[in-house]
């Protein structure tokens, strides 16, 4: 644990609510199904995933209206970039990807030998700099859940629901899942709404935070091809406290995934946050574009108030 944060009540108080279980009240069998481990282990995830293609497949002819959502959504995503002539292609690719991103979340065991590549480059990182993680919404969720045993504790900004009571069925399921593999796997979560002042003593600590790119904002920068609507706390929080950018995506493998981590994006080496925060945008328009089906539609909700293919905007109108 950094320097300095070990008698932080403030924000021991909020790690352990985090790390709190949760009941998720009863939602009928198929939910539970759906989120147990316990057939996984003995279901190969290959067999899984073919049956969850010919499902959506199946579903899509009986419900056209969602393929038009997944093309919308796609369309927003690489639009103005040269994948956009795949798009027919990966509409589809991306209602079948989606489904079988959170197979693969369900199945902590493959978590736990997830392959992380690119840890030289943060060894390359000056001892006593804090660092920020930032990754976006894309690929299999919580994939990264170990990565704090191999680079040490992460204070991870969250939404609310993972503090909040579950709701029933499937999605509470969802969020329990999460905050389990999350906690257990040495992540410390912190709610995102209020957490900048935390982050900042944690990266002047020389610890390591985590934030999401693709999260809706005012400032403005250049991501896959458009005008982006983000939030600025990645570039600010790194140039205040004097701490690096490290990108990292989950990548395709084969028929598996790794923890990617990219070049360090070092403030020092920018004039301005909005710089580094551009920076940033370039790589993670780089790692999305390898295979764009994998990011999560902007069109989601909590998502952007418009996302087309010419621009993503926070509020309507923007």
């Amino acid at each position: 644990m950094p320097v300095g944060l070990e008698d932080d009540d403030d924000l021991a108080a909020r790690t352990v609510d985090a790390a709190t279980p949760r009941p998720v009240p009863w939602g009928g069998l198929v939910a539970h199904l759906r989120a147990s481990t316990a057939w996984r282990r003995v279901v190969p995830a290959s067999l899984v995933m073919a049956a969850t293609e010919v499902a959506v497949r199946l579903v899509v002819r009986l419900r056209p209206q969602r393929l038009e959502r997944a093309r919308l959504a796609m369309a927003a995503v690489v639009g103005g970039t040269p994948r956009e002539q795949d798009l027919p292609r990966l509409t589809r690719r991306h209602l079948i990807v989606w489904p079988q991103a959170w197979e693969t979340a369900w199945r902590p065991w493959q978590l736990r030998r997830m392959p992380v590549e690119g840890l030289d480059r943060l060894a390359s990182v000056a001892p006593g700099r804090g660092v920020v993680l930032s990754t976006t919404h894309y690929g299999p969720p919580i994939a990264m859940a170990y990565l704090p045993r191999t680079v040490g504790p992460i204070y991870a900004a969250v939404g609310d629901h993972l503090f909040q009571s579950n709701p029933p069925g499937y999605d509470g399921h969802q969020n329990e899942h999460s905050r389990a593999m999350l906690t257990g796997g040495g992540w410390q979560l912190v709610r995102a709404r209020g957490s900048a002042d935390v982050f900042a003593r944690v990266l002047r600590g020389g610890g390591f935070v985590s934030l999401s790119f693709d999260v809706p904002g005012s400032a403005r920068v250049r991501f896959l091809g458009k005008t982006v609507g983000v939030k600025s706390g990645t570039a600010r929080l790194a140039a205040d406290t004097d701490s690096v950018v490290l990108p990292a995506a989950m990548v395709r493998r084969g028929s598996g995934w790794a923890v990617h981590i990219d070049e360090p994006i070092d403030p020092r080496d920018h004039p301005t946050w909005e710089s580094v925060l551009q920076a940033t945008a370039d790589v993670h328009s780089r790692l999305v574009l390898q295979a764009p089906e994998y990011l999560e539609s902007p069109l989601r909700e909590g998502g952007w108030a418009a996302a087309t293919a010419d621009g993503w905007h926070a509020k309507a109108g923007s």
